[in-house]
């Protein structure tokens, strides 16, 4: 993550709907330095039965034929979704970033984080997978402008902090519902990113916060540096800890009871001098229109504090 905020370039969703793939849109970030794009692409599960799968390789039934290339060079490195942009030309730039794939009970699901050049106003995003029988295509988001992107572009050691203390006693709970990780590509960005909590270097900034289907997914980045970057890395990894959990840690308030909240997914990176976690969570949507949340990092030197998330169309 860079550590400046950005300014949301698009608030998420679907943007392609093929009986062979869907793909849909997790984040978007504008900044001077270039447009971070983060997609979710899932292919259907095969349905058919042993006995079909075989009657069909016995037919020279092998699927779909491989779609034709128009924009994609006629040999390519690529195995699956390829992702890039047009420019003023209409010439195709194919972009590399990283990738996270995996299945379920639902079929396959591709997940990949990208960097384009700096765009402003509007992008043409070009998707092709030829192998699968899914043409290309190309889908034209609009972006903020050039001034918007400038006026957004905040370290997140300078932005706006809005914190408050913990109210007194408060009340400790378990997350009994243990939401599972909802299809966050289909949902809708209901608030700007923000930093959550900080201190001399240490930071915990919401990335994403996203409303699917009555839950809300966030995504949040802790960063530190130096002595406290050491402190969080001796103690979030322990010798000898199989599972670790790095970061902050999060629970959704009502008035004074507050309930931990675990994450679907995280991963960290980084070392003694230079730390950064991501994770990412699910809570209900609140009844009203703001999301409070207790922030807390201990081991990087951030004590508890409340945080109260607008939230835009839940």
């Amino acid at each position: 993550m860079l550590e400046t905020l950005g300014v949301l370039a698009h608030r998420g969703g679907l943007i392609v709907e093929h009986p062979e793939l869907s793909v849909g849109v997790v984040r978007a970030i504008s900044r001077p330095t270039g447009l971070q794009l983060e997609l979710l692409a899932r292919r259907p599960i095969d349905r058919r039965g042993a006995r079909q799968r075989q009657a069909d390789i016995s037919a020279g039934r092998t699927g779909p034929p491989p779609a034709p290339r128009r924009l994609l060079p006629a040999f390519d490195e690529g195995i699956d979704l390829r992702v890039g942009w047009l420019d003023d030309t209409g010439r195709a730039h194919w972009e590399f970033g990283s990738w996270e794939a995996g299945g379920d009970y639902d079929g396959f699901r591709l997940r990949t984080r990208l960097q384009f050049p700096p765009r402003y106003s509007h992008v043409s995003v070009a998707l092709a997978w030829p192998e699968i029988g899914f043409p290309e295509t190309v889908v034209d988001l609009a972006l903020p402008d050039r001034a918007t992107v400038e006026r957004g572009n905040v370290s997140i050691w300078d932005a706006p902090l809005d914190t408050a203390i913990p109210p007194s006693p408060l009340h400790h709970r378990a997350d009994e519902t243990m939401l599972g990780e909802p299809r966050v590509e289909a949902g809708r960005i209901v608030a700007e990113p923000r930093v959550l909590h900080r201190a001399e270097d240490a930071a915990v900034v919401l990335t994403r916060l996203t409303a699917v289907a009555g839950v809300l997914s966030l995504e949040i980045v802790s960063i530190a540096h130096g002595e406290r970057a050491r402190a969080a890395t001796a103690a979030d990894f322990p010798p000898g800890a199989a599972h670790p959990e790095t970061g902050a840690s999060l629970a959704t308030l009502d008035g004074h009871a507050a309930t931990r909240v675990r994450p679907y997914a995280a991963s960290s990176s980084g070392g003694a001098t230079a730390l950064q976690s991501r994770a990412e969570f699910a809570v209900p949507a609140p009844a009203g229109d703001t999301l409070t949340l207790l922030v807390a990092w201990p081991a990087a030197g951030l004590a508890g504090a409340v945080a109260a998330v607008p939230v835009h169309g839940a």
